[in-house]
């Protein structure tokens, strides 16, 4: 692993990897979900192999006078990327160690903790190329995995570290354009472009991002603190980025009203402002994000407490294009909150005497539910996708 130089302070400064490189050259589609959250379990069918190694044409077009990694080759490629990774100037006096040695180092602020977290994305499994550009692409990838550090609390991001597994043939100019997404999306959030690893992929590309953050211990919420009584609350509506992925499958994207669900799919956000007024005032007794489905959150949460749970389900806030698409593919919209997943709201729950003060600090927040004794409450089936 490679890092970058000592920051200067003062100015925004790049880091570095040891060849975070991206491809993401559509090779097939995905033969299973989780790309995917809208199938609702139903499996799509793979395409005919011919089809599955055809490439769009302006694709084609666009890719063959470019420059690929072979050409360019790790170092050259590096040599391009280097300059251009993020560091934020308001993270130099934590940033330790970078550039030629084997492992970063940041100061963490004294009185507080490390919080860390990973999670990978997998062509075909998590993701079909053909639904994102390349900058909606590299946002997502860092936005899924800050995500979960808004879902424990007051957390401060500092930063990232990209493992990257792309095939030789991948363009050049297609790399770049996914590293600018990444670098918009830790630019939104003060988050350092640390450092990573790069391997060669026969095939398929993946992607495994590792964020840290900081916090004071006692500002973290863990998923295991719902007490009988409690509210369940979401930070937002849920089910869009299932429907979303429902609108790119049927090719409906050019409804323009459709774009609130595809933008849920394609470029979520990581709801920290919620978590952290939940984290800081201590208003959330057990806190998650909504990235499995509400049926699934609602169980993790109440099996993590040991006691179980109710959903309200009329009470579910319903997006109108939500209702519009739901109305369209005859389906209830809660189906696609219930178990659609890709959601990156907050689910938290909340004792009544604080929940006038959560929706007054936190614009959206809806009660969907409340605690009730374990064994009491629905038979929450789902866990969400697996992938076993």
């Amino acid at each position: 692993m490679r890092f970058a130089k000592p920051a200067k302070v003062g100015r925004e400064t790049p880091a570095s990897s040891r060849g975070m490189v991206g491809d993401v050259q559509p090779r097939r589609p995905p033969d299973n979900r989780r790309a995917i959250a809208g199938s609702f379990g139903d499996r799509p069918q793979k395409a005919p192999a011919r089809e599955r190694r055809k490439l769009p044409a302006d694709i084609v077009c666009s890719w063959s006078n470019m420059k690929t990694l072979r050409d360019v080759g790790e170092f050259g490629w590096l040599k391009r990327l280097v300059p251009n990774l993020y560091w934020p100037s308001s993270l130099n006096s934590q940033l330790c160690i970078s550039a030629g040695d084997d492992a970063g180092a940041l100061r963490l602020t004294p009185g507080k903790v490390l919080v860390a977290t990973t999670d990978a994305m997998v062509e075909g499994i998590h993701f079909d190329r053909k639904w994102f550009s390349w900058e909606s692409l590299g946002e997502k990838i860092l936005v899924v995995n800050l995500s979960d550090l808004a879902a424990m609390g007051d957390v401060k991001p500092l930063a990232a570290l990209i493992t990257a597994a792309f095939p030789m043939n991948t363009p050049v100019r297609a790399v770049e354009k996914f590293y600018k997404g990444l670098k918009s999306c830790a630019q939104r959030w003060k988050t350092g472009l640390l450092g990573g690893d790069t391997v060669g992929s026969k095939r398929d590309w993946f992607i495994s991002v590792t964020v840290f953050g900081e916090a004071k211990s006692q500002n973290l919420v863990k998923r295991s603190g719902a007490r009988l009584g409690d509210y369940l609350v979401t930070t937002g509506p849920l089910g869009l980025a299932g429907a979303g992925l429902e609108v790119l499958q049927a090719g409906k994207s050019s409804l323009r009203w459709t774009d609130p669900l595809v933008d849920a799919f394609t470029r979520p956000q990581p709801r920290f402002k919620a978590g952290g007024i939940l984290g800081r005032h201590h208003l959330a007794t057990s806190l998650m994000d909504c990235s499995d489905g509400l049926e699934a959150s609602a169980r993790i949460l109440s099996e993590a407490s040991g006691v179980g749970a109710v959903i309200d389900w009329p009470s579910l806030p319903i997006h109108p294009a939500l209702a519009r698409w739901a109305k369209m593919r005859k389906r209830a919209p809660r189906e696609y909150a219930r178990i659609g997943g890709e959601d990156y709201e907050l689910i938290s729950t909340v004792r009544p005497s604080d929940w006038p003060r959560v929706k007054s600090l936190i614009s959206g927040a809806t009660r969907i539910g409340w605690i009730v004794p374990r064994g009491k409450g629905q038979n929450l089936k789902s866990y969400g996708y697996s992938h076993f």
